[in-house]
C-alpha cells in the first residue's frame, strides 16, 4: 500500500534557527562539497548549515509551496515524494536528515519514517561523507543496526531550543564507512551507550 502523503506533510518540524547556528559551527566543508536535504521544507536549514561555504545544494520536498520556496532560494529542488525519487549512490558529501516524525501506513510492519528516510537515502553519501540526523532520541534505537554497519565516528548531542526540547530532539553526526565483523559489534555497543547515556551532552 502506498505511504500516506497527507500524514507525511503533517510531520514537518523545521530546525530552530538557534540550533542551526550551533550545528553550523561543528561542520567544515571543503570547496566544491555537495549537500542534500531529502526533507527540505523551505530550504532554510540547509542554507544555514552550509552558510559561508561553497557548497552545491540539493533537496527533495513533498509540499509544493515549500519546494517552490527552496528552489527560488537557489537550491536544486525536486518537488515530490522522497521514496519515488531516484538518485545515484555516493553523490553527496553531506546528508542532512530531519525526517517526518510519523509512521508509514500499510497492511503490516509499519516502520517509522525516521528510519525509512535513513534506510532509503544513506547510500547517497560518499565514503567518508557526513550524516547529520535530527530526530527524537527514542527514534534512534531502531536505526542502530544500520548505523553500526555503515557509519563510524559517532557524535550525538541534545538540542536545547524549547521547540526542539518539546520533541526530545538530538543531533547525531556520523561518517559513512562500511563496518564488518568484530568492528561492527564494537561500533554497535558504542552506539547504544552513547544514544542512551545520561545526561546527554548538549551542543
Amino acid at each position: 500500500m502506498p505511504r500516506n502523503v497527507s500524514r507525511t506533510k503533517l510531520g514537518y518540524y523545521p530546525l530552530p534557527p538557534a540550533e542551526g547556528a550551533r550545528l553550523r559551527r561543528l561542520l567544515d566543508f571543503e570547496t566544491g562539497a555537495s549537500a542534500v536535504d531529502p526533507c527540505a521544507g523551505t530550504g532554510a536549514a540547509l542554507h544555514q548549515l552550509t552558510e559561508g561555504a561553497l557548497v552545491e545544494k540539493h533537496a527533495v520536498e513533498l509540499d509544493a509551496g515549500r519546494a517552490a520556496v527552496a528552489s527560488a532560494s537557489g537550491i536544486a529542488t525536486i518537488h515530490g515524494n522522497l521514496f519515488d525519487t531516484m538518485g545515484k549512490s555516493e553523490s553527496f558529501s553531506f546528508l542532512y536528515l530531519n525526517p517526518p516524525y510519523d509512521s508509514e501506513i500499510g497492511l503490516a510492519d509499519n516502520k517509522r519514517m525516521e528510519y525509512l528516510f535513513l534506510e532509503h537515502k544513506f547510500r547517497w553519501l560518499v565514503e567518508g561523507g557526513v550524516l547529520l540526523m535530527v530526530v527524537p532520541q527514542e527514534r534512534l534505537d531502531s536505526a542502530i543496526p544500520l548505523l553500526a554497519g555503515n557509519f563510524t565516528d559517532l557524535r550525538i548531542s541534545r538540542l536545547t531550543d524549547p521547540e526542539a526540547a518539546r520533541f526530545d530532539q538530538v543531533a547525531l553526526f556520523r561518517v559513512r564507512k562500511r563496518i564488518r565483523g568484530e568492528h561492527y559489534d564494537r561500533n554497535r555497543s558504542q552506539l547504544v551507550e552513547m544514544i542512551w547515556r545520561s545526561p546527554m551532552p548538549v551542543i
